[in-house]
Order: structure tokens, then sequence, then C-alpha cells
């Protein structure tokens, strides 16, 4: 009785998530999409979609494109790098103008660190281009 009703509610909510789709256009030309009828509101007929990809597909690229890829990579890479240096050097300058604030000294201490890490992951990643 049980696994009847739960198979029941079942096919009611896979038949209730197809939602019908409307088209309505307003006298400004604005192009309104929704899942509620509206007055002058077209029904689109849209067929199933699919969320897996199709398999068997050739994903590769020739190998032009993949160069410029990774010559795009790198030069991002390399700009980050350069910010994040300065940002370190800000930190340690901050560091030591903290004074006497503990505070101040140990979120400092704590940046520089931080930078210290970002730029050792960056340095990475760059010689795994080359």
């Amino acid at each position: 009785m049980k696994s009847g009703l739960l198979i029941a509610l079942f096919g009611l909510t896979t038949l209730s998530s197809r939602a019908e789709i409307y088209k309505s256009v307003d006298e400004n030309g604005h192009v309104t999409y929704s899942n509620i009828p509206t007055k002058g509101a077209k029904k689109l007929n849209i067929g199933p979609m699919t969320l897996q990809p199709k398999r068997g597909g050739d994903f590769r690229v020739d190998s032009r494109t993949q160069k410029m890829r990774d010559e795009t990579r790198y030069k991002i890479l390399e700009e980050e790098l350069g910010a994040e240096k300065e940002r370190l050097e800000k930190s340690r300058q901050a560091f030591l103008g903290a004074g006497g604030n503990p505070e101040k000294a140990k979120r400092s201490s704590e940046d520089v660190l931080l930078h210290e890490k970002n730029i050792e992951a960056l340095e990475r990643e760059i010689s795994n281009l080359k």
C-alpha cells in the first residue's frame, strides 16, 4: 500500500516537472517569458531538454588554438603574480607600521602569509606551463 502511494506521488512529481513556457510581448515591444499564461501570451512548443552531453564528441582543439590559450593563461598568471607581489609588499609595510597594536600586527602577519602562499601557488602554476 505504501509503495503504491509512493509510486503514485513520484509519478505526479515527474509529470509536474515539465513546465510550459509562454512568451508575451507588451505594447512597448518588451518580450517576457513565463511559466504562467497571461492574456495575449503564446505557448512555446519546446521539446524535452537533455542535461547530459552527447557521447563520443571530439573536444580536441588544434595546436595553434591551444598555444594561444596557453599564452593568454601565462600572461594572466604573470599579471596576477605581479599584483600579488605588490599586495605582499603592502602587507609587509603594514606589519612594520603596526607599532604596538597587536591586533593590527596579527592581521598584517596573516595577510603576509596569505600573499606568500598565493605567490607560491602562482609560481608553481606558471612553472607547469613552461
